[in-house]
C-alpha cells in the first residue's frame, strides 16, 4: 500500500496495481501475529481515485470483499459457509482466507485517492505459523478439488475489481445491496470492544447495527468477537 501512494505521487494512473510474493510490513489488526510466508499468498493493492464524498470511501472496502469471492468461487469444492465478516474479511467455515483494507487520503474536505489493499491465502501452509493463527487462518487450496494456481486466482481478482470498481461509479446501491446479502455477521451475536448484542444491519456508510440491552449503537470501526 505504501508503494501504491508513491506511485500515486510520481503521476500514476487509476487501477494501477502492486502485487507483492510476501509482506514484512503487513498491518494486522489489533496487534494479532503476522504469518507471510512467500509463495502461497496474494498481497495486492490498487490505486483508485474515485469520485466520491469521503464517507463513501468505506464502501471500497465492501467492493474489494465481493472481489475476493468472485476470485475464489471457481475453485472452491467443498465448504459449508462462505461469505464476509464485518467489516472486511472473507471466511470460509468460520476461518478467515482474506483480508480487505482500504487506506485513503484527503484533500481537504474531497477524497484525493484511495489504496484498496486485498491479502488472499491461495496456498499457504500454516504448519510453520503461530497456533493463534493457525486456529483462525486457512488457504483456498483446503477447499479446492484441484491445485489452485495462484496467477490465476489474481487475474480473476483484478478482472472483477475493474469490472466492480466501474459499476460502483454508476450503481452504488447494487454494491450495497450485495455486500449486505454475503454477510455472515448480521444476526449473530457479537461482541466490538465495549459493545455486546445481535448484529441487526449495515448501513449505507458501512456502520454496523448492533441491538444491545439499551438500545441500537451504531459500530464504524472494530473487531468482532463472539459467534
Amino acid at each position: 500500500m505504501d508503494e501504491c501512494r508513491t506511485l500515486f505521487s510520481a503521476g500514476a494512473k487509476e487501477l494501477t496495481a502492486v502485487v507483492a510474493d510476501a509482506q514484512t510490513g503487513g498491518r494486522g489488526r489489533v496487534g494479532r501475529a503476522w504469518f507471510s510466508p512467500p509463495g502461497g499468498a496474494i498481497y495486492l493493492s490498487v490505486l483508485l481515485t474515485p469520485r466520491v464524498r469521503p464517507r463513501r470511501a468505506s464502501q471500497l472496502t465492501m467492493l474489494g470483499a465481493l472481489c475476493v469471492l468472485d476470485a475464489i468461487t471457481p475453485d472452491l469444492a467443498h465448504a459449508n459457509a462462505v461469505g464476509i465478516k464485518w467489516p472486511n474479511d472473507v471466511l470460509i467455515d468460520g476461518r478467515k482466507m482474506a483480508g480487505v483494507l482500504v487506506e485513503s487520503s484527503l484533500l481537504g474536505d474531497d477524497l484525493e485517492y484511495s489504496v484498496l489493499g486485498i491479502g488472499l491465502n491461495v496456498a499457504v501452509d500454516f504448519a510453520e505459523a503461530p497456533a493463534e493463527v493457525r486456529a483462525r487462518a486457512c488457504s483456498l487450496s483446503e477447499f479446492a478439488a484441484q491445485p489452485v494456481a495462484r496467477d490465476v486466482v489474481l487475474d480473476r481478482l483484478l478482472a472483477s475489481i475493474e469490472r466492480r470498481y466501474s459499476a460502483f461509479a454508476l450503481q452504488p446501491e447494487l454494491l450495497l445491496a450485495e455486500y449486505r446479502a454475503r454477510l455472515l455477521t448480521i444476526g449473530q451475536d457479537v461482541t466490538v470492544g465495549e459493545i455486546h448484542g445481535r448484529a441487526l444491519r449495515v448501513e449505507d456508510d458501512g456502520a454496523l447495527v448492533v441491538q444491545t440491552r439499551d438500545g441500537e449503537s451504531l459500530v464504524r470501526f472494530g473487531d468482532i468477537t463472539g459467534s
